[in-house]
C-alpha cells in the first residue's frame, strides 16, 4: 500500500508543472517556519509547518527530505523512508539523504536495500556537506562520536556495509570490507568488534575472540566486546572468567541486554534456577522483543513448576515470532504436563508445520495421540521420528503400534 501511495504521489508531482508564485512563497514561508522549529527541537511543530509547507506546494522538494529527518527523530520510520525516497528521485546523488536512508533502512531491517545505497555513497565523489550524523552506542542514549559523511568517514560507511553483510549472513564478504574499514581507522574498537561478529558467524571463534580482546585493548568501555568474549570464554569451559567478563560488561553499561541473558544460561545450566530467573527477568525488562530471551525464560519457569508462568512466556514468544517452532514445542511440553493432551498436540502439529523434520514433535505428539486412543495416528508418528533419527524403546513400539512394527 505505502509504494502504492509513493508512486502516486511521484505521478503527481512528475504531472505539476508550475505552482503560483504566492504558492511557492508562502511554502517557503513555512520550510523557514520548519527550520526555525527544528532548531529549537520542536519536533512535532516542524511536522505541521514541514505539512503545510507541502499542502500549498507539493513540489516543493527540499521539504521532502527535512520531513524526513524529521519523521525519523520522531519515529514515524515509514513516513521517513518515503520522504527520503521522494527526494532522492529527484536528487538521486543527495550524500545526506542517501546516507539518512542506507542508515534508516539498515535499522528497519532493510539490509539488502541498505547495502546498496552504502556501495553508492562509496562510490560518490566527495563534496560539500552541510550535515552533522552523531553516531549513537544502540543501547544508551548518548552520542559516542560526531562525524560527517566526508573523509575519513569512507571507514564509517564500509563499517555499515560491513553490518549489512554480516545481517545477510554474507561472513566472508563482511570480513573483507570491515578489514578495509579498519585499514583506514586502525583505532575504532566498534568496527574490530562487528569484524568479531562476523567471524563468529563464519565459525572462527578463536578469531572473533582475538578481535574482541583488541577491541578491549583499545576501549575497556566497549560494552559489547567485553559481552561476546565473555560467551565465546564459557564456551571454552571457563565460566569464572566468562561470569568476570559478564558482570563487567553489565557495570559498565547497564542498559545491555545480552550480559544478563548469558549470566541466566550459565546460571541454568548450574542447575540454579532462581537465579536464572531474576536474570532473564533483567533481560526481558531491557529487551521485551527478544523471542529466545521469553522462551529461555518460559524453560526457567517450567523447572520452577511455574507452568502457568511458562506457557505465558512461551506465547509472547510467539507472537513475536509465529515461526518459532521451539517455541510451538515447548508450549506442547507443559500443556502435556497439564493433562491439556489436545492442545498440546495442536501445538507440536504447528511446530512440525515450520520444522517438518522436528524429530522429537513427532516423537511427542505420538505419546499423546496414543492416551487419547488414536492408536493408527500415534504409530505413524511414531514411524515418522524413528525415520528421522528417534531412538525408539520397542515396549513403547509395541505398546503403540502393537502388531505393526514394520
Amino acid at each position: 500500500m505505502a509504494n502504492k501511495i509513493f508512486l502516486l504521489i511521484l505521478v503527481w508531482l512528475t504531472l505539476t508543472s508550475q505552482v503560483w508564485p504566492q504558492s511557492r512563497k508562502n511554502a517557503r514561508m513555512y520550510h523557514e517556519e520548519a527550520e526555525e522549529a527544528l532548531a529549537k527541537k520542536d519536533l512535532k511543530k516542524a511536522q505541521e509547518s514541514l505539512n503545510e509547507c507541502l499542502r500549498v506546494d507539493p513540489y516543493f522538494q527540499d521539504a521532502y527530505y527535512t520531513r524526513g529527518l524529521v519523521g525519523e527523530q520522531l519515529g514515524e520510520f515509514d513516513a521517513a523512508l518515503t520522504d527520503y525516497n521522494i527526494y532522492l528521485e529527484f536528487h538521486p546523488e543527495h550524500t545526506e539523504a542517501l546516507f539518512s536512508r542506507a542508515v534508516l533502512r539498515y535499522k528497519q531491517g532493510q539490509y539488502e536495500l541498505a547495502k546498496v545505497d552504502f556501495i553508492k555513497l562509496l562510490s560518490l565523489p566527495p563534496g560539500e556537506t552541510s550535515t552533522v550524523f552523531y553516531q549513537q552506542d544502540v543501547f544508551s542514549n548518548s552520542a559516542t562520536r560526531i562525524f560527517t559523511t566526508q573523509g575519513n568517514d569512507k571507514a564509517y560507511l564500509l563499517n555499515y556495509l560491513g553490518l549489512a553483510e554480516t545481517k545477510l549472513k554474507n561472513y566472508k564478504e563482511a570480513i573483507s570490507v570491515l578489514d578495509s574499514a579498519i585499514l583506514l581507522n586502525p583505532k575504532d574498537a566498534d568496527q574490530i568488534v562487528n569484524r568479531g561478529l562476523a567471524k563468529e558467524g563464519k565459525g572462527d571463534s578463536k578469531g572473533a575472540m582475538e578481535d574482541y580482546q583488541l577491541a578491549l585493548s583499545l576501549n575497556p568501555e566497549n560494552s559489547l566486546a567485553r559481552h561476546n568474549l565473555g560467551v565465546l570464554t564459557s564456551k571454552y569451559g571457563l565460566p569464572e572468567d566468562s561470569e568476570k567478563l559478564l558482570y563487567e560488561s553489565i557495570e559498565r553499561n547497564p542498559n545491555l541486554p545480552y550480559p544478563h541473558a548469558q549470566l541466566a544460561f550459565l546460571n541454568f545450566n548450574r542447575g540454579d534456577f532462581k537465579s536464572a530467573l531474576e536474570e532473564y527477568n533483567q533481560a526481558i525488562q531491557l529487551d521485551s522483543t527478544d523471542a529466545d530471551y521469553l522462551l529461555n525464560r518460559g524453560l526457567v519457569k517450567e523447572k520452577l513448576k511455574d507452568y502457568e508462568g511458562s506457557i505465558a512466556d512461551f506465547t509472547k514468544a510467539i507472537s513475536l515470532k509465529p515461526d518459532f517452532e521451539s517455541a510451538w514445542f515447548n508450549r506442547g511440553n507443559v500443556l502435556t504436563k497439564l493433562n491439556r493432551l489436545v492442545e498440546a498436540i495442536e501445538d507440536y502439529s504447528i511446530a512440525i508445520l515450520y520444522d517438518p523434520h522436528y524429530t522429537a514433535a513427532y516423537y511427542n505428539r505420538a505419546l499423546n495421540k496414543d492416551k487419547l486412543s488414536l492408536g493408527k495416528e500415534a504409530c505413524e508418528d511414531l514411524k515418522k521420528a524413528e525415520e528421522l533419527g528417534q531412538v525408539i524403546n520397542t515396549k513403547v513400539k509395541s505398546k503403540i503400534c502393537k502388531g505393526d512394527l514394520h
